[in-house]
């Protein structure tokens, strides 16, 4: 027995020195700057991706980034990152958004080198010089824009920067904030109406770009404005069922003679589909966007998550996001309440793909609940399609009436 016990002894010892012989020498030389990075360097890869203020694909969304642009992560899990900005907290980015660049030890505050107040004969224009496209955000208020830019050069005083804004719209300042990062901010003096405004990611930074009012007749308001139309769902997006009809077919329906309407009026329009077929929201929001379309309209009909209470809540409804979208949804809502005679639902600021588009002036209308029964009876009939449509339209040239004198 004793013997025996002696020999496990002496093949356990023989065990860790074979085990000890693999293990990796921990001297200094073998830490690699990898080993002790901070900061993963991710870059987005998608044009309308977004940063939250949690990490759930469900949490407020902070800002979207176009693809291309430098983020700095801390931490992550196994789908979201955690950003470090520079400000007071961590927002997050999922990770089917980004693609990793490498590890860094601190992270690479972006040196702004140029800065340009200019204008075109479309927009006002604000190019930012700087070796990183790095994050920002904008924020619309009362007052016009603002424009904040993220992990930048905390000193101005090297910074070129020329003014070729004759209205004087424009001025800038620099915060500084933690990890000796700083935030460039932007306003923009809003003289008039805001008709859009996007970012465009250049080989040497940022350019952001306000539109300005469209000139209209008086008489014939609509002749010339770019309006992009969108049905809603199609092909295996049905949309809401009732009644024997799909929601995706009365979209096109009102769509088509929302369309006509626009282009007996002058209007140049763009239907995001004419057909029904399957077509992405965000290739819905890239068809207005390549056309410059000045406004983008969503044609929907509404539903509930149980259809029994819809003696309690039915009617005509529009849906916004940004700011410069609100006039003109209470303007259409007016409109479509007035013309159907159906019962105002309201109007909401809601987070849609469609609503979220900056570039055109971009609502959601809900003509009615198809899945109430005489809704659905009117919402179907050709006639009363061309007595909505006409509401819409009307409320586009009552809102270019009212927004477009500086």
């Amino acid at each position: 027995m004793k013997k025996r016990n002696l020999l496990l002894k002496v093949q356990f010892i023989i065990l860790c020195l074979m085990l000890a012989s693999n293990l990796p020498s921990f001297s200094k030389d073998n830490f690699t700057e990898k080993d002790v990075s901070k900061y993963t360097l991710l870059q987005t890869t998608f044009n309308y991706t977004p940063i939250r203020e949690s990490a759930s694909d469900g949490a407020k969304r902070f800002t979207h980034l176009k693809s291309g642009i430098a983020l700095f992560a801390q931490k992550h899990n196994s789908e979201f990152y955690k950003l470090d900005l520079g400000l007071d907290k961590p927002y997050w980015i999922e990770k089917r958004y980004v693609k990793v660049e490498g590890t860094i030890p601190e992270k690479k505050v972006s040196k702004i080198s140029k800065i340009k107040f200019y204008e075109s004969k479309r927009n006002y224009l604000v190019k930012i010089n700087t070796p990183i496209q790095t994050s920002y955000k904008i924020n619309q208020n009362k007052n016009g824009l603002q424009f904040f830019v993220f992990d930048v050069s905390t000193n101005d005083k090297k910074i070129n920067v020329k003014y070729k804004d004759k209205e004087d719209r424009f001025n800038y300042s620099i915060k500084k904030v933690q990890n000796s990062s700083g935030i460039l901010i932007v306003n923009y003096k809003n003289k008039g109406p805001i008709y859009g405004y996007d970012v465009k990611k250049t080989n040497n930074g940022l350019v952001f770009k306000i539109r300005k009012p469209v000139e209209i007749n008086d008489k014939k308001p609509l002749k010339g404005i770019k309006i992009a139309l969108d049905p809603g769902h199609g092909g295996n997006e049905k949309g809401v069922v009732s009644g024997g009809f799909a929601e995706k077919d009365v979209n096109l329906q009102i769509a088509n003679e929302l369309n006509k309407i626009l282009k007996e009026q002058g209007a140049k329009t763009i239907l995001t589909r004419k057909k029904d077929v399957d077509t992405g929201l965000y290739k819905r929001v890239d068809m207005a966007n390549k056309a410059n379309a000045d406004f983008l309209i969503s044609i929907h009909q509404n539903s509930l998550a149980n259809p029994k209470n819809y003696e309690k809540k039915h009617g005509a409804g529009v849906y916004y996001y940004n700011e410069n979208a609100k006039d003109l949804a209470y303007t259409v809502q007016k409109n479509l309440v007035k013309s159907t005679g159906f019962k105002d639902d309201g109007v909401f600021n809601a987070s849609f793909a469609i609503t979220r588009a900056t570039n055109p002036v971009s609502i959601l209308v809900e003509c009615g609940y198809l899945i109430h029964p005489y809704e659905r009876k009117k919402l179907t009939d050709k006639e009363f399609q061309k007595t909505v449509a006409k509401a819409i339209s009307n409320g586009l040239e009552e809102y270019l009436l009212n927004n477009t004198k500086l």
